[in-house]
């Protein structure tokens, strides 16, 4: 009986035997960065960027694998894919949580889909939503679409949410929008 309720819980006893080499042993043996990898589960979450440099270090493409699966699975939703590791750990920021890359404009442009969110963005906001834009000179970008700076609703629909800087031509083609629309006197 005592057998069979150990193997049930293995995952969990696993899980906090990781996390407990983990927050006690600063310097991992290669044995014990496999163990905690392949058995911590949830456990590696907090200490992802750790264990991700230890693996790369060892040479341990499997490893690294695994925690790039735990990461996108289990971890936090919403971030974007980082070009050099590979997990979706790109916070608002533009660095990766993960390996520490950060980014360019134009790979996060490019990532969230932003030319096209932004011309759908450009046809449904209103008419104060588009100066406050051109007021601010950014807008808020996340996976459901483009919202204003001072937009509620964008941190409500949107797990993650990044500022992009508009250029000038995206600035003039607000101005256009702007001046196209009929306002009442």
């Amino acid at each position: 009986m005592i057998v069979k309720k150990a193997k049930r819980l293995a995952p969990v006893l696993n899980e906090y035997i990781a996390s407990k080499i983990l927050g006690e042993v600063d310097n991992l043996t290669p044995n014990q960065i496999e163990y905690i990898v392949t058995r911590g589960g949830r456990a590696v979450i907090p200490e992802i960027s750790r264990l991700y440099n230890a693996s790369v270090k060892l040479g341990r493409e499997d490893l690294v694998s695994i925690l790039r699966y735990t990461w996108n699975t289990q971890g936090p939703k919403g971030f974007l894919e980082c070009p050099r590791c590979g997990f979706k750990a790109i916070s608002p920021d533009r660095s990766c949580i993960v390996c520490g890359t950060v980014v360019t404009d134009e790979y996060l442009r490019k990532a969230l889909g932003f030319s096209e969110k932004f011309e759908v963005f450009l046809k449904s906001a209103s008419v104060a939503e588009l100066n406050e834009v051109l007021n601010h000179g950014y807008v808020l970008v996340g996976e459901k679409g483009v919202y204003n700076p001072r937009s509620s609703r964008a941190r409500i629909e949107n797990p993650v949410v990044y500022i992009v800087y508009l250029r000038k031509e995206e600035l003039s083609r607000i101005v256009e929008e702007v001046n196209t629309r009929e306002l009442p006197i």
